[in-house]
């Protein structure tokens, strides 16, 4: 099979440096995915296939290339949403981002891997999105979101817009690993038709100074959403994580979870769950656990069941490090900084199956270095 490409004229192999940040979300080479996209700076760097049924090309190429992506491009949200989603769209002409189209019935066996990098420090970057994941089409989906050492300020403002067709079934994780001085505002939608299935990790542990993420999703009849999100804030941290999942179809089922730890900073989840027809259910979880008393966790879910037989149900719990726990672990010889260690990745347990084996190993690392916020 002969591998396709769509990039800038200027487009040229990742250094190895800009190899290493990629690594650090995710990347791995393009021989052993179906399909990569990279984005730095200002332009798409790469934009390639190895798999008939993927698509992968720079946004601004796909409105020119194919007549339905204009539909698409601001099909989930209105351009005037808020102040932020305004920016990027100020774009809409020339537009920075990726679109991502799995074909009607393609059963893609290697993982479709997409990355965001901003190099360069200070710098405002503006990105939108779209992912078509066609009729009957089953992929697995690994994004993540990084910038070098070197870049600790800056913003990045995204809009992400994932159309699953009938029957479709995606199974993803992303990675961010921002500046510590950033700020990132992140805003996702999604729109499931009826039988389509999406299986969702999100990661967000390395210290940012502002992150704010949306996502809101729409489920037709039989489709089915499940998204766990594993959240660390250290000192100097803030985040705002929102979600919205309508239910709108009999038979549509939704599962949320999040796990939160705090160790100095701030998070704030507001997480809603809407029952818009009868015969519908769904499952908020919101944990937090606070390592010192300095910081704040606020879990907020909010169900809503707008029709008769709309099954929604929550759980929700913020907690500070149990030292009763800790002590146990010192007293079988364990030093503190261990046993710790072991508390916040017991709290922090997810659905492994969820995430693709060649990324458990990361994430796990990632995890057991949230105790330091060392990453």
């Amino acid at each position: 099979m002969i591998p396709t490409e769509h990039s800038v004229p200027t487009a040229q192999d990742l250094s190895n440096s800009q190899r290493n940040i990629l690594c650090d979300v995710g990347f791995d080479d393009q021989s052993k995915r179906a399909a990569t996209g990279i984005l730095i700076d200002r332009a798409m760097r790469i934009a390639r296939s190895n798999d008939a049924g993927v698509e992968i090309m720079p946004l601004a190429d796909a409105l020119r290339t194919y007549d339905f992506v204009q539909d698409l491009m601001f099909g989930l949200v209105a351009p005037d949403e808020n102040e932020h989603v305004a920016k990027v769209a100020e774009h809409m002409h020339d537009p920075l981002g990726h679109f991502i189209w799995v074909k009607a019935g393609a059963k893609v066996t290697l993982p479709v891997q997409s990355f965001t990098v901003l190099e360069t420090p200070q710098a405002r970057q503006f990105t939108h999105d779209i992912t078509l994941i066609d009729e009957g089409a089953e992929v697995e989906m690994i994004s993540g979101a990084a910038v070098p050492h070197t870049v600790h300020r800056g913003r990045h403002i995204s809009i992400g817009e994932c159309y699953m067709r009938a029957g479709s079934s995606c199974k993803s994780v992303s990675i961010e690993h921002w500046g510590e001085g950033m700020e990132v505002y992140s805003y996702g939608y999604s729109k499931l038709d009826e039988d389509a299935r999406n299986q969702a990790t999100s990661v967000m542990m390395a210290p940012i100074a502002r992150s704010v993420s949306l996502s809101v999703s729409k489920l037709a009849a039989g489709a089915k959403s499940t998204s766990q999100a594993i959240v660390f804030a250290p000192d100097g941290t803030e985040r705002r994580i929102e979600t919205e999942t309508h239910l709108l179809g009999a038979g549509a089922t939704s599962e949320d979870v999040a796990r939160m730890v705090a160790a100095g900073g701030t998070i704030i989840n507001v997480a809603r769950l809407v029952g818009d027809s009868a015969g519908t259910s769904g499952f908020l979880g919101c944990d937090g656990l606070k390592l010192t008393d300095r910081g704040d966790i606020v879990a907020v879910p909010e169900l809503k069941a707008r029709a008769e037989g709309a099954m929604l149900s929550h759980e929700a719990s913020v907690g500070i490090i149990d030292d009763e726990k800790l002590n146990y672990l010192m007293a079988t010889g364990i030093d503190e900084d261990a046993a710790r260690g072991l508390i916040i990745q017991g709290f922090l347990s997810l659905n492994s199956d969820a995430i693709p084996p060649t990324l458990r190993d990361r994430v796990a690392q990632l995890i057991a270095d949230s105790k330091s916020g060392g990453m």
